[in-house]
């Protein structure tokens, strides 16, 4: 298929996307070593910050709020690779930041004086929605470099994504070619049961083959649980994604990445289940 064409086909824009993308993302993991990883964390971050603060923030301060959790999350992120398994104290200092922040702001939006008293709590619920981020994004992306530090890191991470890769493309034709039942219907239209099942088993395989070929020295109980966990995961986080979009009524949650919309789209189910990754790793790595 000629370029002219395949990018003027939806889902040649679509394998085009993951193609360049998934070769950036196996490069800085195979190659990039701890920093690497922490480098894709907290671009990742960032640019899921983003996405998120643009539906969530509304006020006329809404660059300033991104700028400060931008700078928040960045902090913390680096923070936490300079002093790993520091994250509990980065997130708390993160917090009283965040909310030192918003309580100075808002005398912006004081209910005495504002022609539109409603703005004030609308304040707050934006910071409410800013430590929501900061837990959901920042938070779950800082433990990515901890799994890369570890022993087998790198396998590790390979493996995680790749479990999370195999499963939505699993879940997706097998839904199309099968689906029958709805899995949510309230919250997506689209999936089945019979699609969740098949992206679980598309998990197990790719595990299994990735055991056989490049991991023999993972064991039989992390080879069956870790899909099987990580997979479930990464199916609740798709559908947590397809809750936020549904609230706030937007199909995508960005367009950077073509054919497939925002960066969170594209890493719903990796995000929602990293810290059930990063806790098989510290079960069953030697």
């Amino acid at each position: 298929m000629k370029l002219k064409t395949l990018l003027e086909d939806e889902t040649g824009v679509r394998v085009l996307t993951g193609v360049v993308g998934g070769t950036l993302l196996l490069s800085l993991i195979l190659f990039g070593g701890y920093w690497g990883v922490a480098l894709l964390s907290a671009v990742l971050g960032a640019l899921i910050c983003l996405e998120m603060s643009k539906v969530f923030y509304s006020l006329p301060d809404r660059k300033e709020k991104t700028q400060t959790l931008l700078g928040i999350s960045w902090l913390t992120v680096f923070a936490n690779i300079l002093s790993p398994k520091s994250i509990l104290e980065c997130l708390m200092f993160s917090f009283i930041g965040l909310f030192t922040y918003f309580l100075v702001t808002a005398e912006r939006y004081n209910p005495k004086v504002d022609t539109n008293p409603e703005r004030f709590r609308k304040h707050f619920e934006e910071f409410v929605a800013t430590v929501f981020i900061l837990v959901y994004v920042v938070v779950f992306l800082s433990l990515l470099p901890l799994i890369r530090d570890g022993s087998g890191g790198s396998k590790w991470i390979l493996l995680f994504l790749l479990i999370c890769w195999a499963g939505d493309t699993g879940a997706y034709f097998t839904g199309k070619k099968y689906g029958k039942n709805k899995l949510y219907p309230l919250i997506s239209p689209g999936k089945s049961v019979e699609g969740a099942l098949g992206g679980l088993a598309s998990s197990l395989v790719i595990t299994i083959l990735f055991k056989l070929i490049f991991f023999r020295g993972m064991g039989l109980l992390a080879m069956f649980l870790t899909p099987i966990l990580v997979g479930i995961t990464a199916q609740i986080g798709d559908l947590c994604e397809s809750f936020f979009k549904r609230a706030y009524g937007i199909k995508d949650s960005g367009s950077l990445l073509p054919g497939h919309g925002g960066i969170l789209d594209r890493f719903d189910g990796v995000l929602f289940s990293i810290p059930v990754m990063y806790v098989c790793v510290k079960l069953f790595s030697s």
